[in-house]
């Protein structure tokens, strides 16, 4: 045999060629069970991450279809894993927000940047911030889109009280300035797009400034109030009732389509009259008013439609004290 031929030192020369590879194979196999340790570790931790977070994370292929998603938002969807792995994202939402999602998803894997943006769910009205992102092999492919989405309802809702709040008189409770201005340049462009006149009601508060000197400006402000409410009980919740200004208020659109000018003033004046009827004060509630017509075949600036309604309002004011 040949391996009889081999002389003692070769036979220890190959001992010791085995245990040196041996001891490479066990410090490899030590090195890699290292790594594999880290790995998990590291998963361990990503997961942990990815389940602790309040923020809902899944994963989208090029299909569209998940092939992850974190409990918080399998709990949103009332899901569990089975039910969600490879179906596609449209199974679980509508036309018009699947075509929105895939738009954006197809948007990602075509550039490989990230997008952001606001999103308001049609499964249960809150508000979301989705962060789209890609996630690249290692020979730089993007492979799969990751979507974080972050709960926004309670900021947007705020930023709702607030934008109501820059907008509304604080005292009598309607519009402010601002707010009408920002509602009536809308309905205007509205108007003149559809062919439809609108009568503008000017309304001026009579002896504010006397009530205020005799009575007190808190009397004054209760006679604001009042005014306000006057003018919310007689028009639609639809319509805009603004204060803008110390003592004067505007209301946008007056009336339905087809009233006229004595229908819309005749209310106006029952109103006052019933809620006077009802007050036991030492004064009455008066109002000066002027109405103005938008017309839509000669259509002109809120700034003209204004000015065209208070000098009506003055008109009146004017015939009110030479009678």
């Amino acid at each position: 045999m040949k391996n009889k031929n081999k002389t003692k030192e070769q036979v220890i020369n190959e001992l010791r060629e085995l245990r040196r590879k041996n001891t490479l194979l066990e410090l490899l196999v030590t090195k890699l069970k290292k790594v594999d340790e880290k790995l998990r570790k590291s998963e361990e931790r990503y997961r942990s991450l990815v389940e602790s977070t309040e923020d809902s994370i899944y994963l989208v292929d090029k299909n569209y279809r998940y092939i992850f998603m974190n409990k918080k938002h399998m709990k949103r969807m009332s899901l569990l894993k089975k039910q969600f792995l490879g179906k596609h994202y449209s199974e679980f939402h509508s036309p018009v927000e699947t075509k929105w999602f895939v738009e954006k998803v197809k948007h990602v894997f075509e550039t490989g940047v990230s997008v952001q943006h606001e999103h308001r769910s049609l499964r249960d009205g809150r508000y979301f911030l989705r962060t789209l992102s890609p996630v690249r092999e290692t020979d730089g492919k993007i492979s799969v889109v990751t979507v974080v989405s972050k709960d926004i309802t309670e900021l947007k809702r705020m930023e709702e009280k607030l934008h109501a709040l820059s907008i509304t008189d604080e005292l009598t409770g309607v519009y402010n300035r601002r707010g009408f201005f920002a509602l009536a340049e809308h309905l205007l462009k509205i108007a003149k797009r559809t062919k439809k006149g609108l009568f503008l009601l000017y309304a001026d508060v009579d002896g504010l400034k006397e009530i205020n000197d005799s009575m007190g400006h808190q009397e004054g402000d209760m006679m604001l109030i009042e005014v306000a409410n006057v003018l919310k009980g007689n028009y639609r919740e639809s319509d805009i009732i603004a204060r803008i200004g110390g003592d004067e208020f505007v209301v946008l659109p007056v009336g339905a389509t087809g009233d006229s000018k004595d229908i819309i003033i005749s209310r106006l004046e029952e109103a006052l009259e019933m809620h006077n009827s009802q007050r036991k004060r030492a004064y009455k509630l008066s109002l000066s008013y002027g109405l103005a017509y938008y017309d839509p075949n000669a259509p002109c600036s809120l700034d003209e439609f204004l000015i065209q309604a208070d000098k009506a309002m003055y008109e009146h004011k004017k015939r009110k004290r030479l009678s």
